[in-house]
Order: structure tokens, then C-alpha cells, then sequence
């Protein structure tokens, strides 16, 4: 009652301007992060990825200094690229390019300006991009959506990479600072799941999905021929967002969203994380409302995505075969079957690289295919893990940069797990990887 009595009397002021209109405190803001982790060309589809759901969190009324793109910004006007400055997320869908923030854009994609976007660190990144952060509070929700290849708990930069458990302090450090009330996370890569398994607490606000398992692949969705040669998609992105394209965010829960995404992702096994009661929320909590449609809604199906799916590690294979079929003159397939040569060669050395340096820590040959071969459930040596991980990229080969090298890193963690030393696996490292790093 005395609520609405104060609000009476102050009407007339209202009218007259006088006073503003606030928001209860509750509600808070939203706010966004969109990460591409990727560069080249045949991983268009992160990029593309990122566009739609600029795209849809633009159309549903998040403003623009209120959402940070992270993405090497080269797709769009590539000299391959068939459609001049444009970028789709659906072989017939609409343009997602146009408007999308250039805010940290090429060598400006790294973890480190991540972690100082989302920690608000605007003096960290003066100079860097357009500097926007995220100016988060205790009553505000942060929606994160990242793009890209990853390993078991690693996700892959352009040319770094970021463990698990660096994430998740910062986060939870977010979390102890009051810089948010609930974060939501899609994660897309592979193995995502090694992302969040273990590292969250379930009563913080934090929610999240992983696109596959500890021990999966995820798939990329719309891949078709000529004169693309490319695919639009992942599986796990294109079913998320084309869902909240065709629903109401206001009415459509999460929990909604993550069933039907996880029907649509059948090649990968979706999970969620953290504190799940999250999930009884609306989509518009962390998407806002809907106010404009980014296109026409569609009933997309598991068939068509089935139909188009490609596992994301091969798709550079694939696009240089299907080019190859479809080549017209001898210059073209010879050039074309020598580039399929190589990359075939590559991944063939990335792995024998990782045999010699699992042979030389463990210093037994069927101990040493065991830890090529072996899953680990659960990640417990992450210092030793860290360390291994980012020798490995330093010294032989950039795994963002090397789609073969994201099957094969879990050896260094079995290692790790198994109880060698982090500096017995580094000092292989740099013995056996003589050569320049593999970019």
C-alpha cells in the first residue's frame, strides 16, 4: 500500500518530467560476451555463430555498449568469401553481419582481454579495441556465448589457450566482487562438458551448457557445396539460437531452450551446469524481450541438421575434397590433392609428435599407448595439466591453429593424471619439438 500511495503522489511529477522512472532494483541489467575463438577461413561458421546471437540479443533490446564482441573480424571481407561483406548462419537465412561491434577484434582475441573484460578492468585495456567492459552489478545477469575447438578442459584461442579452471576463478572472483546476480555460458567446443565438470558451485547463480561430453567431438551444421564450400554452423550453436529466433523470450523458459537444443545437437551429448534451478527462468532474463524478429521463424528439424553435419575437426579435410570433386582443370586437382597431402601429413606428425613425447616421459611403449588411448573421467592436475598444455602449444605446435592437435592433447593430460611431472613433460617437449611451431 505504501508503495502505491508514493507512486500516486509522485505521478504528477512524472508527467511533468521531473522525476524518472526507475527500475526496481531487482531487475538489473543484462549483459553479454560473444567470443569467436577461431581465425580461419574454413571456421566460418564460429564467426558466423557469434553474428546471429549479436543478432538476436541486438533485436531483443540489449543495447550495444552492453554486449562485447570478441572475434578476428576476417570472414566477412575475405578474398574466398562468395559473398562480399556479407556473413550467414543458414544456407538460405538472412546477413548477420551487419551491425555487430568490432570490439576486440583480430590479435585482440586473446584470454587475457577476456578475463579483463569481464572483470570490468577498463584501464587494462586502454588502447585495446574499443576498451568496452563489462560494468556489471550484484543485480545483474551475464549471458557468455564461446565459439571454437577446444580439448579436455581447454578451450582454444587464435593463439593461446585458456584452461578451465582460469575460468572459472575469474568467475567465481566476478561472483565474490558482486559483479553479477546469475551468468549463463554456452560453451561450444569440444569436450566441453571438462569445462564446468567439478569447478562450479551449485547455489552462485551460474548456469551452463556444454555442447559435448569429456570424451566428444561437436559438429558443425550446414555444410555444403559449391560456391561455399564451407559450413554455416555448429550443430549445438544453430539449435539454440534457432529456437529463440522463433519463440517469445518472455515466455520460453531455459529449460525449454536446453531440451529442445539438446534434441536438435543429437550427435553430441548437451549438458547443463552449475545451478540448475536457473533454468525455470525465461530466456529474456538473460536475452532480453523480444522486439524485433532477426528472421522468419523456421521448423528446423534433426533431419536437416543430420543431413548437413560434418565433425568439426575435419572440415577443413572435407572443403579441400569437396573442392577437389569439383575441380575443372589438371592445375587445380593437382594443386588441391597437394594440399590435402599435406594437411593429411600434418595431422599424421602432430600425433606421432605427442607418441614420442608420451614414449620419453613414460619411457614404455605399451605404457605409452596406453596413455595416448586412455579417457579420464574427471580432471584433478590442472597445474600440472596447465603446464603441459601450454608447452605443447609453444613449442610444437598452436593448437588453435591446428584442428588435428585438439584429439590428441588428452595424452598430456593422462600424463598429468598419472602422476609425471609437470617439468618431465615440458623438458619433452622442447627435446622432441626441434622444429619451428607448427602454426
Amino acid at each position: 500500500m505504501k508503495f502505491s500511495v508514493s507512486l500516486m503522489l509522485m505521478l504528477p511529477l512524472l508527467a511533468l518530467g521531473r522525476v524518472p522512472l526507475s527500475k526496481p532494483e531487482e531487475d538489473g541489467e543484462i549483459w553479454a560476451v560473444l567470443v569467436a575463438g577461431t581465425e580461419e577461413w574454413d571456421e566460418y561458421r564460429h564467426q558466423a555463430d557469434i553474428c546471429h546471437a549479436y543478432q538476436i540479443l541486438s533485436a531483443n533490446g540489449v543495447p550495444d555498449d552492453h554486449i562485447v564482441v570478441m572475434m578476428f573480424d576476417n570472414i566477412a571481407d575475405n578474398i574466398v568469401n562468395p559473398f562480399p561483406g556479407q556473413i550467414f548462419n543458414h544456407p538460405t537465412g538472412d546477413d548477420v553481419y551487419p551491425g555487430v561491434p568490432k570490439d576486440y577484434n583480430g590479435h585482440d582475441v586473446t584470454k587475457e582481454n577476456l578475463f579483463k573484460v569481464l572483470r570490468g578492468d577498463a584501464k587494462g585495456l586502454e588502447g585495446i579495441g574499443s576498451g568496452k567492459v563489462i560494468n556489471s552489478g550484484p543485480n545483474d545477469r551475464i549471458f557468455i556465448s564461446m565459439e571454437g575447438f577446444g580439448d579436455n578442459g581447454i578451450f582454444f584461442f587464435p593463439y593461446e589457450i585458456m584452461m578451465a579452471n582460469e575460468f572459472a576463478d575469474v568467475v567465481l572472483e566476478m561472483k565474490e566482487n558482486n559483479r553479477f546476480k546469475e551468468m549463463m555460458v554456452y560453451m561450444d567446443s569440444s569436450c566441453s562438458a571438462t569445462m564446468f565438470q567439478d569447478l562450479y558451485p551449485d547455489d552462485i547463480g551460474f548456469y551452463a551448457l556444454s555442447a559435448a561430453n569429456a570424451d566428444e567431438v561437436t559438429y558443425a551444421a550446414y555444410c555444403v557445396d559449391g560456391p561455399f564450400f564451407n559450413c554455416y554452423g555448429e550443430q549445438f550453436a544453430v539449435s539454440w539460437m534457432e529456437d529463440v529466433d522463433s519463440k517469445d523470450p518472455s515466455t520460453e523458459l531455459l529449460k525449454e531452450n536446453f531440451e529442445i537444443t539438446k534434441e536438435l545437437t543429437y550427435l553430441s551429448e548437451v549438458t547443463q551446469w552449475g545451478q540448475i534451478s536457473v533454468e525455470n527462468e525465461n530466456v529474456a532474463a538473460f536475452m532480453g524481450s523480444k522486439r524485433s524478429y532477426v528472421s522468419p521463424a523456421r521448423n528446423y528439424s534433426t533431419e536437416e541438421h543430420k543431413a548437413s553435419a560434418r565433425p568439426s575437426q575435419d572440415v577443413p579435410l572435407i572443403n579441400l575434397q569437396n573442392r577437389l570433386r569439383a575441380a575443372r582443370t589438371p592445375e587445380e586437382k593437382t594443386h588441391l590433392s597437394s594440399e590435402i597431402r599435406t594437411l593429411k601429413n600434418k595431422r599424421s606428425m602432430i600425433k606421432n609428435v605427442m607418441e614420442r613425447i608420451v614414449l620419453k616421459v613414460s619411457g614404455d611403449e605399451r605404457l605409452a599407448h596406453d596413455l595416448m588411448t586412455k579417457k579420464q573421467e574427471k580432471i584433478t592436475a590442472w597445474n600440472c595439466y596447465g603446464e603441459a598444455a601450454n608447452a605443447f602449444h609453444k613449442n610444437c605446435y598452436a593448437l588453435g591453429k591446428n584442428t588435428a592437435g585438439t584429439t590428441i592433447v588428452s595424452a598430456l593430460l593422462n600424463m598429468c593424471e598419472a602422476g609425471y611431472k609437470a617439468d618431465d613433460i615440458v623438458g619433452a617437449t622442447k627435446n622432441v619439438c626441434v622444429f619451428p611451431t607448427l602454426q
